[in-house]
């Protein structure tokens, strides 16, 4: 379905004057009315800025997408406000001038999911955003909404969760170069990739630890022993000969970025892995981390 199907003229507020963003988001969900059924607007709106405040960075852009699961709520309710000025807040790097307030039923996250995604994929255009700013009617900005084009999907999949690829190893990359691209990246693994971008495997922090504590320290059931040895010795002996191609882990989740986010889920568990790789006809494309499932899925 299109995004723009799922917005009311009588929700789309243009050129808000509120001073604050709180005072923005309770115009905005008083917009809803009737729509609310028997729940409180001002509890709405504190719990819109419960989360706002709770997230780690707001989307950027200008734009802000309060948004709640809220037990109540009987269909998806949006609303769209306008600011030419731009609303000043603190955590913001710019005024804030479009603001979606996204409501939906407390076990819709995937419409909830894919709705901010829809909306995600509508702002990150600068033409979309100027536009939106500049209408001066909610007729204006439903035919903008509609001529985007964008739609809403209905499932989850791996491509709404993954995140870019930032740095990889070689095949022939040896334990010293994979700790050096590891020392300057927050990762915790890198993929290991072919010089044509096919995905051949994954290399963690975990391998390389295991590699410097040979397999008879595992046996040791006493861990003070494991003082009397020079630490680490086996991963010097072997840091500039063995690589990356030796000791990666070739049975990795690997999966098309239309890939549902169950079977996504289930193949990271199922093969014990931190990540899951996207793959498409071209290779590597993404990553998806099992953070992302709780923060992207769980915690909407």
């Amino acid at each position: 379905m299109k995004l723009a199907t799922l917005f009311d003229e009588s929700n789309i507020l243009i050129h808000m004057d509120a001073a604050t963003l709180d005072d923005a988001i309770q115009q905005l969900v008083e917009s809803f009315g009737d729509k609310l059924g028997h729940l409180n607007p001002e509890t709405i709106c504190d719990r819109l800025m419960e989360i706002e405040e709770s997230l780690p960075l707001p989307p950027g852009h200008g734009v802000r997408m309060p948004h709640a699961r809220l037990p109540g709520v009987d269909r998806l309710l949006l609303a769209l406000g306008t600011s030419q000025q731009g609303i000043v807040t603190e955590s913001d790097a710019e005024p804030v001038h479009l603001i979606f307030v996204i409501l939906t039923p407390k076990m819709q996250s995937t419409l909830m999911l894919q709705t901010m995604s829809s909306i995600a994929r509508l702002v990150v255009r600068e033409e979309n955003r100027k536009a939106l700013i500049s209408t001066k009617s909610p007729q204006r900005a439903l035919r903008i909404l509609e001529e985007s084009g964008i739609e809403v999907k209905k499932a989850i999949v791996a491509a709404d969760l993954m995140n870019p690829v930032r740095h990889t190893a070689s095949p022939a990359m040896t334990l010293r170069q994979i700790v050096q691209v590891l020392v300057n990246c927050r990762e915790e693994g890198l993929p290991v990739v072919s010089s044509d971008g096919a995905l051949l495997g994954d290399i963690s922090t975990r391998m390389l630890i295991e590699v410097g504590l040979p397999r008879y320290m595992k046996l040791i059931s006493n861990s003070s022993v494991l003082s009397e040895f020079e630490p680490f010795e086996a991963f010097y002996k072997k840091e500039d000969t063995l690589t990356a191609e030796e000791i990666m882990n070739r049975d990795i989740p690997s999966l098309a970025p239309e890939t549902p986010v169950e079977i996504l889920a289930h193949e990271m568990l199922s093969k014990k892995s931190e990540r899951a790789y996207i793959v498409n006809e071209k290779g590597l494309c993404g990553v998806v981390y099992r953070k992302d499932i709780v923060r992207k899925v769980l915690s909407l």
